[in-house]
């Protein structure tokens, strides 16, 4: 019990660090909407390396270093925030998707203890950040002094537990549509700051680089220095339209059907590391330098080196987490490892989508097949 009281008081500490390390505090919302309505859509990403290292305490000791790339998905970007200015001073939130929808009336409701899982979890986050209702203020009044209610659609076009950050990247399709409505000038670095916030809110965690691969374009490191402030800096993948044209046709993304939440492995990592487990710390940092070396391979199309370090992330991502992987994904494994270089789980792991690196165009293309099929059995 007492252990248990200790972790929670550790947690706590990095909600509060998270807080500070921002560089703006909650700003009330302005006097009146300008716009009756926004839409903002965002790409979801794939960590090819890296990604645990920009969870707070460990990023706030040492920094982080994540390789990842935002993905169009037949063309379009599939997280989406719609806000619609209404007469009614209400709060009307909407899961495109999902059917669902939910009105809120009064600040009790709005502010009311966070749901695990909940669809309208985020949007809720994100007005109370962007300060609604105001501080003291019945809803009501809050809304109608900034000039009606608010319609939000939250949708996302892809498998939930999908691994491709899904969740922080539609926070921050959230906080920009509520920031254009208010006229708020938002550049992305505050707004990645912003998710984290959104996140720390809700209670559950994470780090920055989720939200980070769907707010900057393209194939790119991105690093942090030690310190609570953590000032991302981008740096693009270094290679020319060929070598990314190369790294499309032989990258082949499958959803594995497996839905795993990120929530509580995160907290199960971050509990090592904060016991100083020293195989999470070297995990950890071992994982910085694969991010790098991976960067290297893509920008020299070296494929087959690029593939043997995604296996390499793979195997210490199952030393941190032996529930990474399960019978099932092992089976996929099996099938597709005569077609690849190498292979690992987007995301926390645990199921979502399997990043399969092949060897050319034609095992690209036996290998879809043969994924086609394993779908097509599993119904």
């Amino acid at each position: 019990e007492e252990a248990i009281h200790a972790q929670g008081e550790a947690f706590t500490c990095i909600q509060d660090a998270v807080r500070q390390g921002t560089t703006s505090e909650v700003e009330p919302a302005p006097s009146a909407w300008r716009f009756d309505r926004v839409h903002v859509s965002a790409p979801p990403r794939i960590d090819l390396g890296g990604g645990w290292s920009d969870t707070p305490p460990f990023c706030f000791d040492w920094g982080g270093t994540v390789l990842n790339c935002a993905l169009e998905i037949n063309g379009r970007y599939p997280i989406e925030t719609e806000i619609q200015r209404i007469d009614q001073p209400v709060i009307r939130c909407h899961a495109d998707g999902l059917g669902a929808m939910v009105e809120y009336r009064n600040a009790e409701e709005l502010l009311q203890p966070w749901e695990p899982g909940s669809v309208f979890s985020i949007p809720r986050a994100a007005l109370q950040l962007h300060g609604i209702p105001g501080k003291g203020q019945l809803l009501k009044d809050s809304l109608a002094e900034l000039g009606g209610g608010l319609e939000i659609r939250c949708q996302v076009q892809l498998p939930v537990g999908s691994g491709l950050g899904t969740s922080s990247i539609l926070g921050a399709t959230v906080i920009r549509a509520l920031s254009i409505m208010s006229g708020r000038e938002q550049d992305d670095h505050h707004l990645s700051e912003s998710v984290m916030q959104l996140e720390q809110l809700m209670t559950t965690g994470g780090g920055w680089q989720d939200q980070a691969g769907g707010i900057f374009p393209g194939a790119k490191l991105l690093i942090t220095g030690p310190g609570l402030q953590q000032r991302i800096r981008i740096q693009p993948v270094a290679w020319n339209a060929q070598r990314q044209e190369e790294f499309s046709e032989l990258l082949v993304l499958y959803n594995t059907g497996i839905q795993r939440m990120a929530k509580g492995l995160l907290r199960q990592v971050v509990s090592r590391y904060l016991a100083r487990e020293t195989a999470t710390i070297q995990v950890l940092h071992s994982i910085k330098t694969l991010a790098v070396e991976m960067s290297y391979a893509m920008a020299e199309g070296d494929w087959r080196h690029l593939g043997a370090l995604l296996d390499r992330h793979w195997q210490l991502n199952q030393v941190l987490d032996p529930h990474t992987t399960n019978a099932p994904i092992n089976a996929i494994l099996d099938r597709a490892r005569p077609f690849i270089y190498g292979a690992k789980l987007a995301g926390a792991g645990g199921g979502g989508f399997l990043m399969l690196l092949t060897r050319d165009n034609d095992a690209a293309t036996a290998l879809r097949s043969v994924l086609s099929n394993e779908a097509s059995e599993r119904g």
